[in-house]
């Protein structure tokens, strides 16, 4: 005879419990933080950062919304925060005493710090004095001073120069320690051509060209060397230098404002811009990379390891066998950490029987008739 239903039920019910006993209860992880939907960008440099020569300035730091922090930062407006602490005229060690200051009651808060994800550094024309330099050699009456100027650039760019860098990025490192940092080279001022309409020998713009060149190697080197990235523009600006056809440099009309050799809006949107995206990714990649090192780390799985057991002769089983035999014996076995198996199993075999016991008592006896 068929089981009734309501006893089919109790024994899915039972297998169903052992099933849920054996496995064990589940272990939940740490909860997941919501994925960040803002890139907390800081932007550290000079002129080149701050984005003069480019637009309409701001500010004693002259700060244009031209710069390629903010060009970058615009693409993807509501998913990057940008802090522009770019000032022109800033060398290395400018940025650095910034870094390292305490807050006070004119500027309380610091630029980097353990929430901020991205930081830019465009950094060392002012370290070597560059552009006062070539101001000076344009003018011919000043022959001594501008192989003076040219002779201290050249010892800064292996001497001071990489010293105060390295320390500024260690300070990056150590204020902003889960952020990714792009270093920002510079753009060689000068098209490497025989004729030029600007009144500067050739051998003036080669120098010129040679000190960009220097900082550049200084910048990518000390980049490796502390974990950041290096975005070379250089190569964007091929035939946009100074003497070229299309320059993306401010020339001469910048003397009268201040903005000669520093990059004009094109240079901005269509050298620094694109390198910079190229090399560091879009709001959205930076959004993706945040959301993956942010992740919670995985949690151990509890498998059972094993506990070795001494070598040696095996206990006498009372039984008359060998005690490798009995599991009750204390060097029978493998002796099980974490959930007790054996215990697992037990409990569900006993639901089993318990079932197939409650089955029994429900089914209908049959009554053997006896013909007398």
């Amino acid at each position: 005879m068929r089981a009734p239903q309501s006893a089919a039920v109790l024994i899915r019910s039972l297998a169903v419990a052992v099933v849920v006993v054996g496995t064990g209860l589940a272990t939940t992880g740490p909860a997941a933080a919501a994925p960040s939907a803002t890139v907390d960008y800081v932007a550290l440099g000079d002129s080149y950062a701050s984005g003069v020569g480019s637009g309409p300035e701001t500010g004693e730091c002259r700060v244009t919304e031209y710069a390629y922090p903010a060009l970058w930062a615009a693409t993807e407006p509501t998913a990057v925060k940008l802090t522009q602490k770019a000032c022109s005229g800033a060398s290395s060690a400018d940025v650095l005493a910034d870094l390292v200051r305490t807050p006070d009651a004119t500027n309380p808060v610091k630029a980097l710090d353990a929430g901020t994800d991205l930081v830019s550094l465009t950094v060392g024309a002012n370290d070597l004095n560059l552009v006062d330099a070539l101001k000076t050699c344009a003018d011919t009456s000043q022959a001594q001073a501008c192989a003076t100027k040219l002779a201290a650039a050249e010892a800064a760019l292996t001497t001071t120069f990489p010293e105060d860098l390295g320390k500024t990025l260690a300070a990056v490192k150590t204020n902003a320690p889960k952020a990714r940092i792009a270093v920002v080279g510079y753009p060689l001022p000068f098209e490497d051509v025989a004729q030029c309409a600007l009144p500067l020998p050739k051998t003036l713009r080669d120098a010129g060209n040679t000190a960009v060149a220097g900082i550049n190697r200084v910048l990518e080197a000390q980049a490796a060397a502390a974990g950041a990235t290096f975005v070379d523009v250089a190569a964007r600006y091929a035939g946009h230098g100074l003497c070229g056809t299309e320059p993306w440099i401010v020339g001469l009309a910048g003397l009268a404002n201040n903005t000669l050799l520093h990059p004009s809006r094109l240079g901005q949107e269509r050298g620094q811009l694109i390198a910079f995206t190229e090399k560091v990714g879009t709001p959205e990649e930076i959004l993706a990379w945040i959301a993956d090192r942010d992740k919670p780390a995985p949690v151990p799985s509890a498998t059972p390891t094993p506990t070795p057991t001494t070598t040696g002769p095996a206990a006498p089983d009372t039984a008359g066998g060998t005690g490798a035999g009995d599991s009750g014996s204390a060097s029978g076995g493998l002796p099980v950490t974490g959930t007790n198996v054996w215990m697992l199993a037990g409990v569900g075999l006993a639901l089993l029987v318990a079932g197939a016991f409650a089955l029994r008592v429900r089914r209908p006896r049959r009554v053997r008739v006896v013909s007398e």
